[in-house]
């Protein structure tokens, strides 16, 4: 049986509409889901953080199979990498404590 949304917001099982009830797409579109809040700087810190170590240890582990198998031009590309992560991570902290 279809549901309906009374005029004070309460959900009714109703054959058919009745008058100055709102079926469950009208009324979502009259009382749309309040935004999210914004993170706060500890969360966003967090998030850097837990992405920076996740991305540092992918690296770190290519560095160590090209290690293993002597392929100095990996080694020097995944150097190079980690320093572009590192900067990027610096930029990015900075954006986040910044913008207080």
């Amino acid at each position: 049986m279809p549901r309906y949304y009374s005029p004070d917001g309460n959900i009714e099982v109703w054959e058919t509409k009745p008058d100055g009830y709102y079926t469950e797409e009208e009324w979502a579109e009259l009382h749309p889901a309040p935004p999210a809040p914004e993170p706060t700087t500890d969360e966003k810190i967090a998030a850097l953080d837990a992405q920076y170590n996740a991305d540092k240890a992918d690296l770190l582990t290519a560095y160590q199979t090209a290690q293993i198998y002597g392929d100095t031009e990996t080694m020097k590309s995944l150097k190079a990498d980690l320093q572009a992560l590192d900067d990027q991570y610096d930029e990015d902290y900075e954006k986040i404590v910044g913008g207080e």
